[in-house]
């Protein structure tokens, strides 16, 4: 199951959480699949010194996506940005420029888009595209600005792609969980958790659900899943987990605590969710744990005290993944599988790191 780390309100790699990020980090020294971190942090010191105590088979496991804009977030300068990237990179490898949000008429000129491709092309090797959110919780981004900004990694020789899944799937040399789907697997699993479903035509078949079931059950299953009712456009799920939600992107299963310090961007989505804004909520488990949290707790969320979450207005009949979120193509198919070389950690140990050069 791949997992993000503290993607909520917050940042994974502020004082304030970076903690709480290592001890997540340093409990998933079994975990196989990749481990995604989303930040907008600034540099500093005391942080990345706690950051080179995460372990180093941890570490080639996780996937920084920073997300770049050149908007100067919570008042941290372009350069700042940089230079953390920069040192990020020593510790975690794969470390790529994440441009989101491009927001139109605030970062999506040319010169802008260029210096974001210059970046990755010097810094990170990678770029992954990122548009802003809607009401229906789905990415934006106009086709004009985002083939300029591909236009540009290509000349500068930089790999680009549409969802955080992609790329780390592809330097992980793994199938795309969001793309490469079919018959589906582990249904062991959907039945150890209490999901009560069907197969059609290599789908899964669920009565009733939430985006997040959707999501969810795509990334454990590895196929397509169709819901007669669509009850939440929220990513969260209807497995019974008490006080403590579920909650699956649409590329990551999430383990996060919810805090009430951030560098508070003006176009956060976070904000917008009912069950989590700036209130202290722990989403998700330790995964080897959501059996027994499951199977441990009573009823499942009450849907219908939410007020905010949106399903287009003629949703009847769109009941799978392309009809709730924005669908892009799998741009992993475009390039070479990353070569995987060995790096000596600080410990003395080596560990797999990855790179398309």
């Amino acid at each position: 199951m791949p997992v993000s780390v503290n993607d909520t309100y917050g940042d994974p790699f502020i004082i304030e959480q970076v903690g709480n990020t290592v001890t997540k980090l340093t409990s998933l020294d079994r975990h196989r699949a990749p481990i995604a971190i989303f930040t907008k942090a600034g540099y500093s010191e005391e942080v990345l010194a706690q950051l080179e105590t995460v372990p180093a088979q941890v570490a080639a496991n996780v996937v920084v996506f920073y997300s770049l804009t050149g908007l100067d977030e919570g008042g941290i300068s372009f350069d700042e940005r940089v230079r953390f990237i920069q040192a990020l990179r020593e510790i975690f490898t794969n470390t790529l420029v994440f441009t989101r949000p491009i927001i139109r008429n605030r970062n999506d000129d040319p010169a802008m888009l260029r210096r974001l491709a210059e970046v990755a092309a010097e810094h990170t090797g990678y770029l992954v595209l990122g548009g802003l959110h809607d009401a229906k919780k789905r990415k934006t981004i106009e086709t004009p600005v985002e083939d300029q900004l591909i236009t540009f990694c290509d000349e500068l020789g930089v790999p680009t792609f549409h969802k955080t899944s992609c790329a780390a799937s592809w330097l992980h040399g793994t199938e795309c969980w969001v793309h490469d789907l079919g018959a589906p697997r582990d249904l062991d699993s959907l039945v150890s958790l209490g999901y009560r479903f069907g197969i059609r035509d290599d789908m899964v078949v669920l009565d009733r659900g939430t985006t997040g079931d959707i999501n969810f059950i795509r990334m454990l299953t590895r196929s397509e899943v169709y819901l007669r009712e669509v009850i939440s456009n929220y990513n969260l799920l209807t497995l019974p987990s008490g006080e403590r939600k579920l909650e699956a992107t649409s590329s990551w299963f999430a383990w996060s605590e919810n805090i009430d310090t951030c560098l508070d961007c003006n176009y956060c989505i976070i904000k917008q969710i009912e069950y989590l804004k700036k209130m202290r909520v722990r989403i998700g488990v330790h995964p080897s744990r959501l059996p027994e949290i499951v199977a441990s707790t009573g009823p499942s969320q009450d849907f219908s005290a939410f007020r905010l979450t949106k399903l287009p207005k003629d949703h009847a009949g769109r009941n799978v993944y392309a009809d709730v979120r924005t669908v892009k193509p799998c741009r992993a198919r475009l390039y070479p599988r990353p070569l995987r070389v060995e790096r000596t950690t600080g410990q003395g140990a080596t560990d797999a790191s990855s790179s398309h050069r």
